[in-house]
């Protein structure tokens, strides 16, 4: 049976990489769909600025045709006549918005807050791999750690059925003894398979995060290291929540578009107000007689009539802007509720672990008497797996409350958006 687990644990290494916290935050965002998405998303909203910022500048057109043969209808002695001829015309034209009541110059700042509002998003999403990198990362060492837990309880009921078969084999035990016990063993095997299946899922998925196929191994020791140095500041709740308004990326996103909504709005309620332009343009024609043609001038737009379309857009572009503001207020409450909770998560798991530290020790103390008392006849094998089970639930335990530990930090950095380089130390 051990030999069966021997193998089966070199099959798990087999193919598989070995990876640090730091190789896996760059590869994620370099190759992860949704930080590309981000980028795209950014140089989207850049490109929607540049072209807001053309209505600030003059348009030059150019126009040609050509025909080789053209009807043109001329009077001669009060009739009409016909002539075919070939026909080139040639014309450039310019205008250029002086006056439209400030909407081309509302429309590029709105154009500016969504590129601004699209960086922050795009931070937001790093911010987010980030996290989901720390998380799987531990989260494939402490399956590990589980894995040492399982394969551990495996020994010990190996031992121990072991045990009570020879002693009942020499009378000083029943048959019972010898079942539960075998009993345990078998459970603790189905245990320790499971642990190994949980393995290979996460770490798939951190292979998957990082954009490769493979699964990929982490050494068990980077769990306790990294828990051991992690701490977060001694802040007043008053203070932690400032910090999260000031520097959260989802929430100055936000922030940005009710900029971006008020400036649309105001752009829309000058709809009605019209525009003033300056036109000129230069022509050249060729057929029948050959000829230039020269204007320039200014038009004046005024909208006398159009259905309520413009107070209902200048309307929309209201209601879009108070909506901006609800969800700003909406977000940051979520969010304070998010990180208050992971920071007193934080702050709690340091209680946690000291007191499962000190169940082990206590416990594994303590089966060590029961064992040793229960080969002597004085004591059940009832006490024997009591002692065995809270052992083992302590130590798993306790490398959850690691985990939770790293996960409820990784989850306030990503929410006070503290950089990259801080989160791979």
């Amino acid at each position: 049976m051990r030999l069966i687990y021997i193998v089966l644990f070199f099959y798990l290494e087999v193919g598989m990489n070995a990876l640090t916290l730091d190789d896996a935050i760059d590869k994620t965002l370099k190759t992860h769909p949704n930080g590309q998405i981000s980028a795209l998303q950014y140089e989207s909203a850049a490109e929607t600025a540049r072209s807001a910022d053309s209505a600030l500048y003059p348009r030059i057109d150019a126009n040609a045709n050509y025909f080789p043969t053209k009807t043109f209808v001329m009077p001669t002695n009060g009739t009409f006549s016909t002539k075919q001829n070939d026909s080139f015309h040639g014309d450039i034209g310019g205008s250029y918005s002086l006056w439209d009541f400030g909407r081309s110059r509302d429309r590029y700042d709105w154009a500016l807050r969504l590129q601004e509002g699209a960086g922050s998003a795009k931070k937001l999403t790093q911010n987010e791999l980030i996290e989901k990198v720390w998380n799987t990362y531990y989260g494939v060492a402490t399956s590990a750690a589980l894995i040492d837990t399982a394969e551990a309880s495996v020994k010990f009921y190996e031992s121990q059925f072991t045990q009570a078969f020879n002693l009942r084999k020499n009378g000083l035990k029943t048959e019972a003894d010898e079942l539960r016990f075998k009993a345990s063993l078998l459970e603790s095997q189905d245990r320790a398979l499971r642990a190994k299946i949980d393995y290979d899922k996460v770490s798939l998925s951190l292979g998957i995060l990082i954009g490769s196929d493979e699964l990929v191994s982490v050494n068990p020791s980077v769990l306790d290291q990294r828990c051991e140095s992690l701490a977060l500041q001694n802040i007043s709740i008053e203070t932690l929540r400032q910090k999260l308004r000031d520097n959260n990326p989802q929430l100055k996103a936000l922030r940005l578009s009710i900029d971006a909504a008020k400036t649309l709005s105001n752009a829309a309620s000058h709809e009605k107000y019209g525009n003033i332009a300056l036109i000129g343009s230069y022509g050249y024609d060729n057929s029948l007689s050959t000829y230039d043609s020269y204007q320039a001038g200014v038009v004046g737009t005024i909208p006398l009539y159009d259905g309520g379309k413009l107070s209902s857009e200048a309307q929309k572009s209201r209601i879009a802007y108070t909506i901006a503001q609800k969800e700003f207020e909406n977000t940051e409450r979520l969010l304070w509720q998010e990180i208050y909770g992971a920071y007193r998560d934080f702050k709690r798991a340091d209680i946690s672990i000291k007191s499962k530290e000190s169940v082990i020790e206590a416990t594994s103390k303590s089966l060590q008497l029961i064992a040793g008392r229960y080969a002597q006849g004085l004591a059940t094998y009832v006490d024997v797996l009591e002692s065995q089970s809270t052992l083992e639930n302590a130590k798993s335990e306790l490398a959850q409350v690691k985990y939770q530990k790293i996960s409820a930090y990784a989850h306030v950095r990503k929410l006070l958006n503290q950089g990259e380089n801080d989160d791979k130390k």
